[in-house]
């Protein structure tokens, strides 16, 4: 039996690093583009603490699926509004997936230099789960559901009457996001891509 302690160590530097990079990526593109709110916030930087959202940090240690603090931006101050918020709300997973990438490049160094992950299978758990759960964060935050990232790209492209009348019941499509989460059906609509995308990055990578 998988020893608890052991296996919540595994899961934390994937954790971390996957909401720290989401969440500066959104501040650092909204400043880039014109938007100090975030730094404002104290959101520039790459300090966990800023970021971590104590109900989405437990779900993502426990159901593999959670979030971190929202960054606040003012759309107001972009020059292209309708981009910029769009190029906001894609930095995240973008950001997410880059680290996917690197994970994945790294464990192929780690064969090259004939490390023996047979001896050394804690580093390798380590780093597939940063791959897995920077896809998996990457993919669900852009599902177009309030608050996710998604739902942000969706709004810049329904005409106004339609996101307003979504808006009014945004508390309750975060209700609804919970519990497509507790019973699974988000995790089985997922799970294919992300192990898609894992077998495409290992391959890519000649690791598999």
């Amino acid at each position: 039996m998988e020893n608890p302690l052991i296996s919540l160590l595994i899961k934390v530097p994937g954790i971390v690093l996957g909401i720290t990079f989401h969440e500066f990526a959104h501040g650092a593109v909204a400043y880039l583009l014109g938007d100090s709110t975030p730094k404002k916030e104290g959101r520039l930087t790459l300090n966990p603490l800023s970021h971590v959202d104590i109900v989405g940090l437990i779900m993502l240690f426990f159901m593999n699926f959670g979030w971190a603090k929202p960054v606040h931006t003012n759309p107001s101050n972009f020059k292209n509004r309708k981009l910029a918020t769009t190029l906001v709300a894609l930095a995240g997973s973008v950001a997410n997936i880059l680290i996917a990438v690197f994970l994945t490049a790294l464990l192929r160094i780690l064969f090259l230099v004939n490390l023996d992950l047979n001896s050394y299978y804690l580093v390798y758990d380590i780093i597939h789960y940063g791959v897995m759960i920077n896809i998996v964060l990457g993919i669900f935050n852009l599902l177009p559901i309030p608050p996710l990232d998604g739902s942000k790209i969706l709004f810049n492209f329904i005409p106004p009457r339609s996101y307003f009348k979504i808006i009014r019941y945004e508390y309750i499509l975060q209700i609804v996001l919970l519990l497509l989460l507790f019973t699974g059906i988000i995790p089985s609509l997922i799970n294919p891509l992300v192990d898609y995308s894992m077998k495409f990055l290992y391959s890519l990578f000649q690791l598999i």
